[in-house]
């Protein structure tokens, strides 16, 4: 391999592995309830909203037991919120 191939492999696995570092996540559990005893989206926003966020949006996480709000904080900063889906409670920001 010449160098400049090597030093393109390098590079390339340096993003990967450094890549889901900047990917928001939250590995813990929000809540193991059922759905049905789940706020809608809607309501979780609301809460959100009068707690001085504004949602720019809101999804369940991959694993299924939290809310994930993406959102701006009361000074204008972006925010990853991690929301309990049962009383929409933040249990996690980034």
């Amino acid at each position: 391999m010449t160098k400049t191939k090597i030093i393109l492999t390098l590079a390339a696995l340096g993003a990967f592995a450094v890549g889901p570092a900047f990917a928001g996540s939250y590995s813990g559990t929000c809540t193991s309830a059922p759905k049905a005893q789940w706020m809608t989206e809607d309501a979780a926003q609301a809460k959100i909203t009068a707690d001085g966020y504004t949602v720019t949006s809101i999804k369940t996480t991959r694993t299924g037991g939290c809310y994930e709000v993406y959102a701006t904080d009361k000074s204008g900063k972006k925010v990853e919120l991690f929301l309990d889906p049962v009383t929409a409670k933040i249990v996690h920001t980034l």
